[in-house]
């Protein structure tokens, strides 16, 4: 449920029937996080427990929403606030088949990849996975994460809930040069590429290709059009790997892990390749949707930056091919599993879900 102000959003809390084992998820848009805290201490006033997290844009059928609030009830199997390598988790993991782990990560922590190793180490692969990185559209690191004890910063928050939900995964971007080594790494930032510091080789790259010239200053708005496409030894597939900031040592700052010795290419897309791709992630998810369902949508908040006016058009490729409305937030790195159950952080990605829900 899409709420556009305070008002409406505790208007519709006090409507609300909460039984003991439920929870709400919130997801808060941009500019309305001023009124996080407010939203802590009414819930915990109430009794109500929930979780959330602040995003740049809340996505709501065919629209996105950079103000207002979405409110979804939930009956978690277990759920949890977690830090890097440590969660506490008292269920039988082998027990978990036909069960989500729906995940809320802050999208800007250099611990993106040792939160997410935490909730996988812990839950394993028989579960599906799915979430988005919270954050702000202007990309300063902020705490984004919140439930009943406050407002988080570097953490990840999880909740388990039953019903196995139907994944589509996409992004319609297409290699334009490499592949090259990653020689080094450490975390989210890529420090050199075939030995040579990492900024210097991705500006050449794209200045040959787009004749053009490309500093630090103006970095982002040239390399949300051409992130990198991360390939793992043994690996067919590639994983998309969005570059936000150049350090100063010169090296590139991504959104997630960058691995070392894996090899990387430079991708590009444009407007009608990453809509088709919105295309055929509907119609992957709706070939298999459950009898009813609700539509769960994690969509990169630099494929807005990307397809801008045309973004809209996005939402309602995916929106018009399903039987409910959709549901999600412009994300900062998505989550979602493979089919073996991996759990993989993807960049500039639309990620959609169809969790089965009753009498929907």
């Amino acid at each position: 449920m899409y709420l556009a102000s305070l008002t409406e959003l505790t208007d519709y809390i006090a409507s609300l029937t909460i039984e003991p084992t439920e929870q709400l998820m919130v997801l808060t848009a941009d500019k309305s996080a001023q009124h996080v805290p407010r939203i802590i201490d009414h819930f915990n006033e109430k009794g109500i427990r929930f979780f959330g997290g602040i995003y740049a844009a809340l996505l709501v059928g065919a629209k996105s929403y950079d103000e207002g609030f979405i409110v979804i009830k939930v009956e978690p199997l277990y759920s949890s606030l977690v830090l890097p390598y440590l969660m506490r988790f008292p269920l039988d993991a082998a027990t978990l088949g036909d069960t989500t782990a729906i995940l809320l990560v802050d999208g800007l922590s250099s611990k993106f990849k040792e939160l997410t190793d935490t909730a996988y180490a812990k839950i394993g692969n028989k579960v599906k996975y799915i979430g988005g990185g919270a954050g702000f559209y202007d990309l300063i690191h902020r705490p984004c994460i919140y439930d009943n004890r406050g407002l988080h910063k570097d953490v990840l928050y999880v909740c388990l809930v039953k019903g196995d939900i139907q994944l589509g995964v996409e992004h319609g971007w297409r290699k334009m040069d490499g592949p090259y080594q990653v020689t080094h790494s450490r975390g989210n930032i890529l420090s050199e590429i075939d030995g040579q510091q990492a900024f210097e080789v991705y500006k050449d790259i794209i200045e040959q290709a787009e004749n053009l010239r490309l500093s630090r200053e103006d970095f982002f708005s040239f390399a949300k059009d051409h992130p990198f496409g991360v390939q793992k030894r043994g690996h067919f597939e590639i994983t998309v790997r969005d570059p936000i900031t150049v350090n100063e040592d010169n090296e590139i700052v991504c959104v997630a892990d960058i691995p070392q010795d894996s090899e990387i290419y430079v991708l590009k897309g444009n407007i009608n390749t990453l809509l088709a791709a919105s295309e055929q992630v509907a119609d992957c998810c709706a070939k298999a949707a459950p009898e009813t369902y609700l539509p769960l949508l994690f969509d990169c908040i630099s494929r807005g930056m990307f397809l801008e006016d045309r973004f809209d058009e996005e939402l309602a490729n995916i929106q018009r091919r399903l039987c409910y409305p959709l549901e999600g937030a412009l994300s900062i790195g998505e989550i979602a599993s493979r089919s073996n159950g991996d759990l993989i952080i993807h960049n500039k990605s639309t990620i959609l879900g169809l969790l089965p829900v009753k009498g929907k």
